[in-house]
Formats: structure tokens, C-alpha cells, sequence
């Protein structure tokens, strides 16, 4: 979403550790990495997580609410300083007893610099430094750490935004990438753009070495898309950058999908709900979705009970074995 502060700020964030940077061995270890294979998609299911404004507690009241247990989480780190992006220790002692893989946005940059100096390599100490204390978080069950790099960068909220910046943004990208896997090869990135903005997104693609999932972020939100859930969600579907695009394009470049941020906000939103999840179930490419069920920068909360009607589409659609894990189920 859109505020850059979204993330809770509830405790000081500790200095960086001054390591030394190792980057020598940047060039060698980002060929040898190239050759890794690429993500797998489950066969038979997509696991669903949730944003529930970094807290853990909210995570609880989110599975209670919808009779499943999550598969994971996603969790944004510090967004405010170099030195917080450097240092998410606090993020990650916050959601260790909750004992769940994390998808963890990580900030490119904080909103008082710029793409330009971090396209330089000027801040890859707070990179690896960042990457020293991920590489020991809980894995998801491939051995994997997942990583999304500067989500929704085709809109122009973020101090990350590509638009005009295309190279700055690519080469900040590969910067990060390179720092991560200087310390561990089992990162893994998420590419991430927003549903439906203008620019050329391609032109901001790091390239298919520096990307393992293509991700997209998309809310129906009534006063852009309509009130009806049906073509809000047939325009997002075929928006020149929406859902068929991400899949065909993940389709030409044999790499998974992820839906990490998507949301509703009225108590019609049933049938958009169930076009979501067929969508998903008929996509066996999409890795993992993640819904916003939180109401800052988007008034998606659905364990609120505001909106009774689309709280039972969404425990159907998505919960459909209480007490089992949270996943779309397809047809094997």
C-alpha cells in the first residue's frame, strides 16, 4: 500500500553493525546463483497469508476470526532510516513465536534518499546487513527466504517509484540482490508492480538473473472500479498491467506468481472474492497471496464485522476445512 510508514514503529530501532562489505565476492557468487532452479509452484494448493498491521496479535485475532491457520506471513520491515533497514532484528523477535516462514518487504530506500545514490552501491552495507539477520529467520518449506523488493514501484508513492528513475531503480535492485545473496543463497525476490498505473513497467525489470517471482499488488477500491464486484474485478483481470498480463508474462519467462497485497472493502464483495480465488485455483503458477486485513492506507479488515456478507465469501473461499491450513485448493 501506499503510506511508506505503514510499518509499526513501537520500538527504536538498534545501530548497524559495521561490517565489512564483501563485495569482491559479489560478481562470482551472483553468476554461480543464476544457475540455481527457479521456485516451484505447489500442485495442489496456494497458501494464503495475511497483513495484520505487523502484529502478531492481530495475526491471532485473523485466524481465530477465520477458522484457519495461515501458512505463512508477511511482515514489512522499517522504512524510516538506513539505519532501520539495516537492522530489522526487532521485526523478527516481534513474529519468532509465531514460528511461520515470513514474506519480508524490505525497503529499497528510505523516503529522505534516493534511488540515484542507492544505485550507486553507496548503502549495500545496510543490505548485507539486513540479509545477516533474515538468513536466520524459518525457511518456508523449500528452504527458501522470500524477499519482496520495491512493491508497487510503478505507482508514485513509495521513494522508490521507477517512473522516470527506470535504470537508477534496476541497478538499486541488483544491488540488493547481490548483497543478499553475498551472505546466504537462499534468498529468494519478488518483483513487484502495482495493478493498472501507465509506465512501461518493463523498462524497471531487473532481469530474469535478479528475479524469482513476479508479484502484483491490486484493490478494488468502488470509486475507481465501480460498485459492481464483478466487473471491478473483470477490469483488473484485464488491465494492460493486471492479472493476465503477470501470468502471461510469468508463463514466457518460466517463473511463479505471487498476489502479495489485495483487498475488498464493502459487504457486496462476494462475488469478487470467488473470482479472486478461481482465478488463483485455475493459475497453478501463483506461489502464494497474501490478503490486506488491516485499515490503514486501504480500510480492508475483514475480522472487524463490518461487512457480514463478504466475511462468510471470504471464510468460504478460503477456509473451506476449519481448523486445516488456509489454502486455495485446485484439482491436481
Amino acid at each position: 500500500m501506499r503510506d511508506a510508514a505503514k510499518p509499526a514503529q513501537a520500538q527504536p530501532v538498534a545501530p548497524i553493525a559495521r561490517r565489512p562489505f564483501r563485495s569482491r565476492r559479489l560478481g562470482m557468487l551472483a553468476a554461480a546463483l543464476a544457475t540455481l532452479p527457479l521456485l516451484a509452484a505447489p500442485a495442489s494448493a496456494t497458501p494464503l497469508s495475511t497483513y495484520a498491521a505487523n502484529d502478531p496479535k492481530l495475526v491471532d485475532r485473523f485466524e481465530k476470526w477465520l477458522g484457519c491457520p495461515v501458512d505463512f506471513l508477511m511482515v514489512f520491515t522499517d522504512q524510516a532510516s538506513w539505519e532501520g533497514i539495516g537492522w530489522p532484528q526487532w521485526f523478527i523477535d516481534q513474529f519468532k513465536m509465531l514460528d511461520k516462514p515470513t514474506l519480508w518487504s524490505v525497503a529499497m530506500i528510505p523516503r529522505q534518499s534516493s534511488l540515484k545514490e542507492a544505485a550507486t552501491g553507496k548503502y549495500n552495507r545496510y543490505y548485507v546487513s539486513a540479509a545477516r539477520a533474515l538468513a536466520k529467520t524459518k525457511p518456508f518449506p523449500d528452504g527458501t527466504i522470500r524477499v519482496r523488493l520495491g512493491w508497487e514501484m510503478n505507482g508514485n508513492w513509495f521513494p522508490w517509484s521507477a517512473s522516470g528513475k527506470e535504470e537508477d531503480f534496476v541497478r538499486t535492485f541488483r544491488h540488493i540482490v547481490d548483497s543478499f545473496r553475498s551472505v546466504s543463497d537462499k534468498f529468494r525476490f519478488e518483483w513487484n508492480v502495482n495493478y493498472g498505473q501507465r509506465m512501461d513497467v518493463m523498462k524497471a525489470y531487473p532481469g530474469d538473473n535478479y528475479v524469482d517471482i513476479l508479484g502484483m499488488d491490486f484493490y478494488w477500491k468502488p470509486e475507481y472500479l465501480g460498485r459492481d464486484p464483478v466487473r471491478a474485478f473483470e477490469k483488473i483481470r484485464d488491465d494492460r498491467v493486471g492479472l493476465r498480463w503477470l501470468e502471461d508474462l510469468a508463463k514466457a519467462k518460466g517463473k511463479p506468481t505471487a498476489y502479495s497485497e489485495w483487498g475488498v472493502q464493502s459487504d457486496n464483495a462476494g462475488p469478487f472474492i470467488k473470482l479472486v480465488r478461481d482465478w488463483i485455483a485455475a493459475h497453478p503458477n501463483v506461489l502464494y497471496t497474501n490478503y490486506w486485513n488491516h485499515d490503514a492506507d486501504y480500510e480492508g479488515d475483514l475480522s472487524a464485522g463490518r461487512w457480514p456478507a463478504t466475511e462468510a465469501a471470504f471464510r468460504q473461499a478460503f477456509c473451506p476445512r476449519p481448523g486445516q491450513p488456509a489454502q486455495i485448493l485446485r484439482d491436481r
